[in-house]
C-alpha cells in the first residue's frame, strides 16, 4: 500500500529539522571566516560568477524535480525526467545551492567545507529513506531503479524522457521560493562585510 500522509509529513518534518540543524551548523564556519581574496579581484570575481551559476543550477534543479515528483510522493516511484539521471535530484540542487552559498562569501574553500556538511547529512537522511521506499514499492522494482541509477552521480546521457508530469502547485511555489532563498547568501555576505568593516567583530581565519 501507499504511505499514509501522516507518515510522510512525519518523515518530512525530521528531514527539515535536520535541515535547520544544518543551516545552523553552517552558521559557525561563515561567522568567524573571510575571504582571502578581495570580491574586486580577478580570483573574487571568478568566484562570484561560480556563486551564481551554482546559485541558480540549484533552483533549476530542485524546481524541476518537483515538477515529477510533487503530486505522486509516496504513491509511486518516479523514474522520469531528474529522476531518470540521478535517484536524489531535489538533493543534488540542494547540493549545488551549499556549494553556492560558500561561493557566494567569497571562499573556495568554505563552499567545499558546506558542500561536504551538506553531502554528509543528506546522504544519511537518503538511506533511510531507501528503506522506506524498498518496503514501499518492493525489494524487485526498487533494487532494479538502483541498480541502473546512482544516488549521487548523474547518469550521462541524453535528454531523459519527461515522463508524465502530476504536481501540486503549492509544493512547486514553496519548492521555488526554498531555492530562491539560496540567493540570500549573496546579501548576507555583503552584510557580513559591512559589519566587518563598521569594527563590529574581526573574523579568527582567512579562507581562500
Amino acid at each position: 500500500g501507499t504511505i499514509s500522509k501522516a507518515e510522510l509529513s512525519r518523515m518530512q518534518h525530521r528531514r527539515r529539522m535536520m535541515v535547520a540543524g544544518l543551516a545552523v551548523l553552517s552558521l559557525i564556519p561563515i561567522a568567524i571566516s573571510a575571504p582571502l581574496f578581495s570580491r574586486y579581484s580577478l580570483v573574487g570575481v571568478l568566484i562570484f560568477v561560480g556563486a551564481l551559476v551554482c546559485l541558480s543550477a540549484a533552483v533549476v534543479i530542485r524546481v524541476w524535480s518537483v515538477l515529477h515528483v510533487g503530486g505522486r510522493k509516496g504513491r509511486e516511484l518516479v523514474t522520469s525526467g531528474p529522476y531518470a539521471l540521478v535517484r536524489n535530484p531535489l538533493y543534488v540542487g540542494t547540493l549545488f545551492g551549499a556549494f553556492g552559498v560558500g561561493l557566494a562569501f567569497g571562499s573556495l574553500s568554505l563552499a567545499v567545507l558546506l558542500a561536504v556538511l551538506t553531502f554528509l547529512v543528506f546522504d544519511w537522511i537518503i538511506k533511510i529513506e531507501e528503506l522506506r521506499l524498498r518496503a514501499e514499492f518492493g525489494a524487485q522494482t526498487f533494487d532494479a531503479y538502483l541498480a541502473s541509477i546512482h544516488r549521487w552521480i548523474p547518469k550521462l546521457q541524453k535528454l531523459p524522457p519527461m515522463g508524465r508530469m502530476e504536481t501540486d502547485g503549492g509544493v512547486v511555489v514553496r519548492t521555488m521560493v526554498q531555492a530562491l532563498m539560496f540567493f540570500l547568501a549573496l546579501a548576507a555576505s555583503h552584510g557580513l562585510e559591512a559589519l566587518r568593516a563598521a569594527g563590529w567583530f574581526a573574523p579568527l581565519i582567512y579562507l581562500p
